[in-house]
């Protein structure tokens, strides 16, 4: 109780979800390792590893009072900076290894999330993603499961990659204040479907790769309804 009362426990806690948040450039540098060493699926199960650190490190951070008990560390640009990595370089450079995509058009990718990262409005006060929020570790594993010819394959993420930076809101699936509760259920499956596609990998049944498209749908579909919605 002594200790819980100086803060001792409570700095302790705060910093150790800092620490848990860094872990993803770590996870992040691991992954490119291995691109370079011609792990290709290996390299994702790594990134796999690095989005579920991302996806509990926010709850963690809020249940330990972070900004309070570990505020010489800046929550929000700690995450950008593992995010940017684990969203953006490595999926980015594992497209260009595997699937030879052309440089120009990745490091176009690049820069356009590099400024999606750095807009103070990113995530908007009520919740949302203020563009495309660089999910380019999806793009590009579709891209690879579907093996699309390279013109298309450029094409589509030139779409994302503008996409990433007009004023258009994306639901944040864990947060969102429209059904939350069929986005969640189709998101809890969405998972399942994409550990399996994972593990399968380049052996994935098609049916299993077009059956996931129901949450990606359901996720834009429901982003342009609510943009219209507000209009």
């Amino acid at each position: 109780m002594h200790l819980k009362q100086n803060g001792i426990i409570p700095t302790v806690s705060a910093y150790g979800v800092h620490v848990l948040t860094a872990t993803g450039a770590a996870l992040g540098l691991w992954a490119l390792a291995l691109v370079y060493s011609g792990f290709y699926k290996e390299a994702f199960w790594v990134l796999a590893l690095s989005v579920f650190v991302d996806g509990i490190d926010g709850t963690l951070a809020r249940a330990v009072n972070i900004d309070k008990w570990g505020d010489k560390i800046d929550g929000s640009l700690l995450d950008n900076l593992v995010d940017y990595l684990t969203w953006t370089v490595v999926p980015l450079f594992w497209g260009f290894a595997v699937m030879h995509l052309p440089v120009w058009v990745l490091l176009l990718c690049a820069i356009s999330s590099a400024l999606a990262f750095s807009n103070k409005e990113a995530k908007t006060d009520d919740n949302f993603f203020l563009g495309f929020p660089s999910y380019w570790n999806i793009v590009v594993f579709y891209l690879f499961l579907l093996n699309i010819p390279d013109p298309y394959a450029s094409i589509i993420l030139l779409v994302f990659a503008a996409a990433s930076l007009v004023p258009i809101k994306f639901i944040y699936p864990s947060k969102t204040p429209y059904f939350k509760v069929s986005t969640l259920i189709l998101g809890g499956l969405y998972f399942v479907q994409m550990l399996l596609l994972l593990y399968l990998f380049d052996q994935s049944p098609i049916y299993l790769v077009y059956s996931s498209f129901i949450f990606p749908v359901y996720y834009f579909g429901l982003s342009f309804y609510i943009n219209l919605k507000e209009v």
